[in-house]
């Protein structure tokens, strides 16, 4: 079985919860009073820092909002009076401050911060993901050759189902660090999701190449080689050595077992998907088992497999096509 493991949105959550700090009571880097333009602005954003620092929410937003009234332009009392918002759980006002921060001040990252977690809590994935990306080409610009941001843009990318940017991106990432296994294995996977296998066998081939434990690539490579019927000794070698790496992963036993498979082993395919499957409820360990059942002549038992996919899985044309397939040719004996 191919395995994707591309990291969920890049833990985005916790590395936006640490650069948090930046809205904290206690963080000093919003104070720039150069920033403010009245005298009577100025007291009032003040009177709100020292009530912010007092843990007097409230009183420091009123002090804020009256900072507004004779400084309408200032990012930094909008930017102020947007958190405030949001820690009194004032989504619609936070969100409305924060756009007025990106107006007078477009290129403030801070205010693009609170705008993805408040579209995050309130799960706008679209328009939290906008925001990410802006964040993250910024942080590209500034450091065009950290590697680690071009990874944080490409499963943001992959997330959103933008395969050919997050390509892009891994591509990038290989250019800053040639000799990268994990970089290799997450591009070869995206390639076996866009269909272009030949790409991902290279790149995979490389990664194994370069880290010869290294558990998913061994996997994904072996998988390929049986999905294409080639290599096959090759591939029961890769999967085997992933297997002694992680031997209770039910991924690797369903490639191991459908290796097996392709090389007429069906005895021996039948155990392995057997044990995978007491690992992992999956459709596909449930297609290859009812594919094996069925050139073992055991009809029933693959239908019942098949049906057990559909069921994990619903609507799969080739399953349906399947069983419809073994059912008619049954009726018309």
């Amino acid at each position: 079985m191919k395995t994707l493991k591309i990291v969920k949105i890049l833990n985005l959550f916790i590395f936006l919860t640490v650069t948090f700090c930046f809205f904290s009571p206690n963080a000093q880097a919003f104070v720039n009073p150069d920033k403010i333009s009245t005298t009577k602005s100025l007291a009032h954003y003040t009177m709100g820092q020292i009530y912010d620092l007092l843990g007097a929410t409230e009183r420091a937003t009123l002090e804020y909002q009256a900072a507004a009234a004779f400084d309408e332009t200032s990012y930094l009392i909008h930017l102020r009076l947007g958190i405030n918002y949001a820690r009194l759980k004032m989504t619609p006002e936070a969100t409305k401050e924060m756009h007025l921060v990106q107006k007078f001040n477009p290129e403030d990252l801070q205010s693009h911060y609170l705008l993805a977690l408040i579209y995050s809590n309130e799960k706008e994935y679209e328009k939290a993901a906008d925001e990410y990306e802006f964040i993250l080409k910024k942080f590209s610009s500034a450091e065009p050759k950290n590697p680690e941001i071009y990874g944080y843009l490409a499963q943001l990318y992959y997330s959103q189902r933008k395969y050919d940017q997050a390509i892009e991106q891994f591509q990038k990432m290989l250019i800053l660090d040639p000799q990268n296994a994990d970089v290799m294995y997450l591009l070869g996977a995206l390639y076996v999701e866009v269909n272009q296998q030949d790409k991902a066998i290279e790149l995979l081939a490389q990664s194994v190449a370069i880290d010869p434990e290294h558990d998913g690539s061994l996997n994904t490579l072996a998988y390929l080689y049986a999905e294409k019927n080639e290599k096959l000794d090759e591939a029961l070698d890769l999967i085997s050595r992933a297997l002694k790496i992680s031997p209770d992963n039910g991924a690797y036993l369903d490639s191991l077992g459908w290796v097996y498979y392709k090389k007429g082993m069906y005895e021996d395919a039948l155990k392995v998907l057997n044990k995978a499957d007491t690992v992992l409820q999956d459709p596909v360990i449930n297609d290859h088992l009812g594919d094996v059942y069925y050139k073992m002549n055991r009809v029933d038992q693959a239908i019942k497999y098949w049906q057990g996919s559909l069921d994990l899985l619903p609507n799969q044309e080739t399953i349906i096509k399947k069983i419809n397939s073994v059912k008619n040719t049954q009726a018309s004996r």
